[in-house]
């Protein structure tokens, strides 16, 4: 039973490699652009397909174009340098609004917009994102619309667990 066990294991391995390749090259890409940075690199599927998702973003935003640029260089350096037993589909795209803020840089990036926050133990704070700092971040609450009341809350990163940017059609 144990050698039937190594072979994922390996595959495993090689993946993660991949992945490490892929975002050297997505970070030298993006080196020439010092307001794009990258987000999260995913990797979807099982051992015998999968999926790679790299996640963009700017300072200013990031458009279609520096996608297409990042994934152009990203699938000729797949195609030309990695070996692949199996087909790998590439995906490259901006961090949107269906994906949680996760680098302290996505957070100053949307100061004064509002923000859901879901902390460790599951508790919801929505508010507006008034300040960043290497630690925490702090929203402003409304406790009462009618008397337009708020309060300042101050979270710390290690206690929230995911954070969403509202969409706002005001």
């Amino acid at each position: 039973m144990r050698g039937l066990e190594s072979p994922s294991f390996m595959v495993e391995i090689v993946t993660e490699s991949i992945v490490d390749k892929i975002q050297t090259v997505v970070e030298n890409v993006i080196s020439e652009q010092e307001d794009l940075f990258l987000v999260d690199i995913i990797k979807k599927g099982n051992d015998r397909s999968g999926k790679v998702i790299v996640l963009l973003d700017g300072d200013q935003g990031i458009s279609i174009e520096q996608c297409a640029k990042v994934s152009r260089e990203v699938s000729h350096f797949i195609d030309e340098e990695i070996e692949l037993s199996e087909p790998l589909t590439l995906e490259v795209s901006s961090a949107g609004l269906d994906h949680p803020l996760k680098l302290n840089r996505q957070y100053v990036k949307n100061i004064g917009k509002m923000i859901k926050v879901t902390l460790n133990d599951q508790t919801l704070m929505e508010g507006q994102l008034k300040k960043v700092t290497e630690s925490s971040v702090e929203l402003e609450i409304v406790i009462d619309k009618k008397k337009k009341t708020t309060e300042t809350k101050v979270i710390n990163f290690e206690d929230i667990n995911k954070t969403i940017v509202l969409v706002s059609f005001k």
